[in-house]
């Protein structure tokens, strides 16, 4: 009985035990790996054993050096002379460049320089050559840029004569580039450099006037004869200080003049100052000359130097030639004159883009019949012809009488509003006696032009509203017009509300623009509200537009104030990654300290030296000897 009592506690606590194992296991798997450092024999490991050391022997005479040989010993590398690294170059010396004085340089003007090169080094400079990079003011004269020179010991100088010519439009200060090349260094010569600039100054030529070309022709006998061939000389006096040079001279006869030369424009030589050119053209009257004052306009377009740059001019007279004049009649024919009588474009204003017929009537004012008709209608940017051709023509018209000529029109979609011009072109002929002339006229057509009004607003949306909370009014807008809207302004109009801003002003709205417009508005009472948006703004015909939208809102009523605010309830602190795994060790070591007690328990009760003997009587284990209990 006894055993079967001691083996069920053990049972139970072997039970316990491997829960408890189970346990650890599961949470040393859920567990990052640690690594577990090495242990040393430092550490406390322990060392392998070791064979004893064997006694130290007897210490041997040491021999006295052998003395050293003066040259290097047989493992020495050969080239240890190569090892050694070569010295580094010394620095190159320093060359100051200079030329000799000199007076400023006259544009175009040449003059000799002496370049020098001081060596401020320690060294010589060796086969040193100059070369010289002039800017585009200068030139070198001789052809060379290049100089070789004598070496130049240290502290010595090296020097370089040059001619330099300024160019005839230069100006200032000019540059003149320097470089000297060199080598230097006795053992290992080494190339060496030295550049600077230095500066030319120029005195630029004055600016001179231009030069007075006088213009006149040779001499005539007689008055011109209708259709008499003659040759005129023409003489241009160069009266300036320069010389006129590229110089070529147009002429243009009057209309009783014809020129026989194959072309109206002539070449001129260059004329010096104080010197003449000429020129000869051939002309002949014409067969019936209306005036005796004839002309032949000249103009001579011409270049001079001026401060060394070339400057354009011209020179322009009109010779007087006298002419045989045909006899006038004693009373001339006026001229007669076409004007529009009236015209018709639909009596109201046209649409951009829309289509309307336009007709006029034209009247003969004058004496004499009209003959040959051209009428050509021109509608400018903002008209073209809907089909058909916008060019009539008409055999005469009478005196005193009309002609009425239609065709459709239709306006561009882009024309701007405003009266837009229409122009109405008339070329006719009328003869008077035996001449007949002709005659232009241009009349201009004025049509009103009308963009659409086409900006569109959305009627109001509006929020549900409570009493005394701010609420929110919107309203979208877009303009789909091609003309701008101006002026757009947009205003609350009502009681019984509050707003930050009842009335605001949105200026300009270009076409093709969107946008909304916004109110913020708090009711005071609750109950119905009725408030109107009120909307104005220029159309493109500059006419004030107006849109009223009225609204009827029912505001609720405003809700109490309630504080819904909990106090945060403090964060559990966070339990370590390690603490599940001090239950389970204490119940561990709880389940082998209880077994080893009842083993020692056992040990001394089977010894009968048990204190407790009484206290762990296994007689008297409860249950026993009574009824239902195990014998």
């Amino acid at each position: 009985m006894r055993m079967f009592y001691f083996r069920r506690g053990v049972a139970s606590l072997m039970a316990l035990l491997a829960l408890s194992l189970v346990s650890l296991r599961a949470l040393a798997e859920d567990a990052a790996p640690v690594p577990v450092p090495a242990v040393t024999a430092a550490e406390g490991a322990s060392p392998a054993p070791q064979a004893p050391a064997a006694p130290p022997a007897a210490p041997e005479p040491v021999p006295a050096p052998a003395p050293v040989p003066a040259q290097a010993p047989a493992s020495a590398p050969a080239s240890a002379a190569e090892a050694t690294p070569a010295p580094a170059p010394a620095p190159a010396p320093g060359v100051l460049i200079s030329r000799s004085e000199m007076a400023d340089l006259p544009a175009g003007g040449e003059a000799e320089i002496t370049v020098y090169f001081r060596n401020l080094g320690d060294t010589a400079l060796k086969n040193p050559v100059a070369a010289f990079s002039p800017a585009d003011g200068i030139l070198l004269s001789g052809g060379s840029s290049s100089f070789l020179l004598e070496d130049i010991p240290a502290g010595g100088t090296g020097s370089v004569a040059l001619k330099v010519r300024a160019a005839d439009a230069a100006t200032g200060v000019q540059n003149l580039g320097v470089e000297l090349r060199f080598t230097y260094g006795e053992q290992a010569p080494a190339a060496g450099t030295a550049s600077d600039r230095l500066n030319i100054p120029v005195k630029a030529k004055p600016a001179a006037s231009q030069p007075l070309v006088l213009i006149t022709r040779s001499d005539i006998s007689s008055p011109i004869s209708p259709g008499e061939v003659f040759d005129l000389m023409l003489t241009f006096k160069n009266t300036g200080d320069v010389a006129v040079k590229n110089a070529a001279a147009t002429v243009a006869p009057s209309e009783g003049l014809t020129l026989l030369n194959a072309a109206s424009t002539f070449p001129v030589a260059d004329i010096a100052p104080g010197q003449t050119g000429s020129i000869t053209v051939k002309l002949q009257g014409a067969n019936q000359i209306s005036s005796a004052a004839q002309s032949l306009a000249v103009d001579l377009r011409y270049t001079y130097d001026s401060a060394g740059a070339a400057t354009a001019a011209t020179a322009s007279d009109r010779l007087n030639i006298p002419a045989k004049a045909a006899a006038a009649s004693s009373a001339e024919t006026p001229v007669p004159n076409i004007v529009v009588q009236k015209f018709d474009y639909g009596g109201k204003p046209v649409a951009a883009g829309g289509r309307f017929p336009l007709s006029f009537t034209f009247e003969n004012t004058g004496a004499t019949k009209v003959e040959n008709i051209v009428v050509t209608v021109d509608g400018g940017e903002c008209f073209t012809v809907d089909g058909g051709t916008n060019t009539a023509h008409y055999k005469s018209l009478a005196p005193g009488k009309t002609l009425t000529q239609e065709l459709p029109m239709q306006a561009v979609p882009t024309c701007k509003s405003g009266a837009q011009g229409i122009t109405v072109s008339f070329k006719y002929e009328y003869v008077d006696g035996s001449k007949r002339s002709a005659v232009t006229a241009d009349i201009r057509l004025s049509v009103p032009v009308s963009q659409p009004d086409r900006f569109q607003l959305n009627p109001p949306a509006a929020a549900n509203f409570s009493a005394g909370e701010e609420g929110e009014i919107t309203l979208a807008y877009v303009n789909k017009g091609r003309a701008d809207i101006g002026n757009l302004e947009a205003q609350l109009v009502g009681e019984g509300f509050e707003s930050p801003a009842k009335v605001q002003y949105l200026g300009n709205v270009a076409a093709g623009a969107s946008g909304s417009i916004g109110f913020a508005l708090t009711p005071e009472a609750a109950g119905p509200l009725n408030l109107t948006v009120k909307v104005t703004y220029e159309d493109a015909d500059l006419q004030t537009q107006t849109r009223e939208y009225p609204l009827s809102l029912t505001v609720e009523e405003g809700m109490s104030e309630t504080d819904f605010s909990m106090e945060e309830e403090p964060a559990a602190p966070a339990v370590p990654a390690w603490l599940p795994v001090i239950p389970a060790t204490a119940a561990l070591a709880a389940a082998g300290g209880t077994v080893f007690f009842l083993v020692k328990r056992l040990r001394r009760k089977a010894a009968g030296d048990d204190p407790m003997a009484e206290a762990w009587n296994w007689d008297q284990l409860p249950g026993e000897n009574e009824p239902g209990g195990e014998e």
